[in-house]
């Protein structure tokens, strides 16, 4: 547990505003970069996440990427837990799913 906020941190790097393990409820198990993010991020993901699973003919997920307003999202599942990484528009796409599935 005292070493999930220093290999999230791995990942946050000039862009990335936060990264986030969380389970598929939306609980924060840990985050690293701004914290004040990560619940909000947790939350968000875990729902979209969820709305895939219900969705019908939905398949396996492998990475699911999202360009908001505020920048971008990469959420990726890693067995029973989902792991989040939240950047502004200047980290690429490609860039954000490596940083996410790093940390698989």
């Amino acid at each position: 547990p005292r070493a999930l906020p220093e290999v999230l941190g791995e990942v946050v790097t000039p862009g990335v505003r936060v990264a986030t393990l969380l389970n598929r409820s939306g609980l924060q198990l840990g985050s690293a970069g701004d914290g004040a993010d990560g619940a909000t991020i947790a939350a968000i993901s875990s729902k979209v996440w969820q709305s895939h699973d219900k969705g019908e003919d939905a398949g396996t997920l492998g990475c699911l990427l999202i360009e908001c307003s505020e920048g971008r999202l990469a959420i990726k599942s890693v067995s029973s837990f989902l792991v989040a990484c939240c950047a502004d528009s200047s980290v690429s796409f490609g860039a954000l799913k490596a940083k996410v599935e790093a940390l698989h």
